[in-house]
This record gives C-alpha cells, sequence and structure tokens, in this order.
C-alpha cells in the first residue's frame, strides 16, 4: 500500500493517509469538496470504500484512488449515516459496487434526503446568494480561526452548489439491521449498528484483525461534534459499546486519523455539554452567556458549538430536568 500511495497522482480533495496493509483512510482537505474523511480498504480480493464525499468531482477522486492502490474495482461502498458528505458521491461507484447502509440510515436517505436534494436542485440561485453573502460575512469576521473556516465552509458549499445540476440522489440497496459480515481472502470487515447516537442510525466498520476501526461521525479528531440529528445519551451507550471492541486505531468521520483517546474526549466533551445546559437551564441562565471552554477553543466546527447548546437546551427543557 505504501508504495502505491506514493505513486497515485492525488486529489485537491484528500490525502491519504497510510493506516495499515489492509486500509488507507482519505483525509479530508479543507475548503474543498470532500468535507468529511473517506476509507478505502482492501479485503483481499474485495475493496470497501467507506463514505463517499460531499460533491461528485471528490467521489471520482476516491474510486480512482481505491482502484490504484488494491488494483481492483470497487466491491462494496458503506455509508456510514445518512448525511450529505458522507453520501453524495454513491452514484459515483455504480452499478459496478454495491451499496449498503442500515436500514434506518436507507429509510432516510429514500425519503427526506431525497426531497431535500430536489429542493436543493430547485433553489441552486437562492443558495448561490446565500453563499455570497456568507463570503462577505467571513471576510468581516475578526476571529482569525473562525474567519477560516467560514472561508472553508463557504468555498465547500460553493462546490458542493455547482455540482448539484448532475448529482442523482443514489441509495444504497443493501441493509442491514445489526450486523453484516463481508470476507475477503486476507480479512474480514464487520459492519457493526449500534443505533443511533450522531443521527438516527450509525453505522461503523469494524476490522479485528488490524484492531481499525472507521467510524463515520461518532467520532471527530479535534472537531466540535455535531449533535443537530443527535441523541446525546445514546451517542455515548454506543461510544460505550465501541470501547469494548478490540480497537487500537480509528478513522474518523472529520480529523486526522487517531485512537481510543479521540473517542474518550467526545465522551467527555457530550457529557460536559449536558451537563453546562443543564445548569443553565435550572439556573434560569441565558445559553446564549455560554462560551466555549477552554479545551475546546482550538477544536474546528467553531459554528456547531452554538447549535449543539441550542439542541441540547431544546432536549433538556422537553424532558422537563
Amino acid at each position: 500500500m505504501l508504495n502505491r500511495i506514493k505513486s497515485f497522482q492525488g486529489s485537491r480533495h484528500f490525502r491519504l493517509q497510510y493506516v495499515a496493509d489492509s486500509t488507507v483512510a482519505a483525509v479530508a482537505v479543507p475548503g474543498t469538496g470532500s468535507l468529511a474523511n473517506a476509507a478505502i480498504i482492501d479485503l483481499g480480493g474485495l475493496t470497501l470504500v467507506v463514505d463517499t464525499f460531499a460533491t461528485l468531482e471528490a467521489a471520482q477522486d476516491l474510486k480512482a484512488a481505491a482502484e490504484h492502490l488494491t488494483g481492483n474495482p470497487v466491491s462494496y461502498v458503506i455509508n456510514t449515516h445518512w448525511h450529505s458528505d458522507h453520501t453524495t458521491g454513491n452514484q459515483v461507484f455504480v452499478p459496478d459496487a454495491q451499496l449498503i447502509s442500515t436500514s434506518g440510515t436507507h429509510e432516510i436517505m429514500n425519503t427526506f434526503a431525497r426531497d431535500r436534494v430536489t429542493q436543493y436542485q430547485n433553489n441552486r440561485e437562492k443558495m448561490l446568494e446565500a453563499i455570497e453573502e456568507a463570503e462577505l460575512q467571513s471576510q468581516q469576521e475578526t476571529d482569525t480561526k473562525l474567519q477560516q473556516e467560514m472561508a472553508w465552509e463557504n468555498a465547500t458549499d460553493r462546490e458542493f452548489v455547482n455540482m448539484l445540476p448532475q448529482l442523482v440522489h443514489t441509495v444504497p440497496t443493501i441493509t442491514f439491521d445489526r450486523q453484516m459480515t463481508i470476507h475477503g481472502s486476507n480479512r474480514s470487515a464487520q459492519l457493526i449498528t449500534y443505533g443511533g447516537g450522531h443521527t438516527q442510525s450509525d453505522a461503523i466498520v469494524y476490522l479485528p484483525e488490524d484492531k481499525i476501526v472507521i467510524i463515520g461521525d461518532l467520532v471527530l479528531s479535534n472537531h466540535h461534534p455535531v449533535l443537530a440529528n443527535a441523541n446525546p445519551q445514546e451517542w455515548l451507550h454506543i461510544l460505550e459499546q465501541i470501547e469494548r471492541l478490540d480497537v487500537e486505531t480509528i478513522i474518523p468521520g472529520h480529523g486526522e486519523v487517531c485512537s481510543l483517546q479521540q473517542l474518550h474526549e467526545v465522551k467527555g466533551y457530550i457529557s460536559r455539554m449536558i451537563a453546562i445546559v443543564t445548569e443553565a437551564v435550572q439556573n434560569q441562565q441565558s445559553i446564549e452567556e455560554i462560551e466555549i471552554p477552554e479545551e475546546y477553543r482550538a477544536w474546528y466546527f467553531t459554528t456547531y458549538f452554538k447549535t449543539n447548546l441550542n439542541k441540547l437546551y431544546d432536549l433538556i427543557t422537553a424532558s422537563g430536568e
């Protein structure tokens, strides 16, 4: 794999990172049409791709990389969850590869996500106008880190919107509810779901021989976890179950390849955020006054901090805690 990584012509959308003889991470380059990470797995005679980026161009580069690295066509594509930065590139891989997700992810992709793509395609001009306004706002931002993040987000959004006329929303055709195993001649990949935490239904890909898990957005490395569609308590429960697996290396949904340390940090973040908002509700404090805790200020996805506060506020007030 190492030699083949070196000989790959490269992509502006991602960096290939060697993880094991079986596995290469495609780590997203900020501000391009990738946004989320992906992974390429050689099981021996079978090539798996995990997640497919936010644009067709990024997915085409991913497919080329997978074929170059493994010497085989892509046999299977696994979507860890339904968010578009993990699924938009699906159409690039069909009909040659079979697409797999949980039953829950399939249901959302075939209904809500399909309708959302249609709305996007029908409102491209308005979306481009909104991006132009956001670009002007980012230029006025005085926080250098936040300005950079806003610029990356706007650039990615522009690539996504420009691609929409060519997009064919492509939904997995194979689903599973608990676990599914794909066997190659050298190793096996276990597709596992413990339910929904980050979204209504999340899957991981576990390579027991290599002690690797490709975890989707259940773990982000040095990024604020995104709680918009989350069930925080279930998220914590899922991470506890993943901890029981024999894992040394994690390919996260965003950020650099990491270890169980980052899983523990995500658990700490979610627990800390729940405690902060619970205390604010009990003290009748406005959540607008809450600032990012020191240990998370260097993390990316800064704008999601306020979104996360609002999500937790709604959940906690609705539960009456």
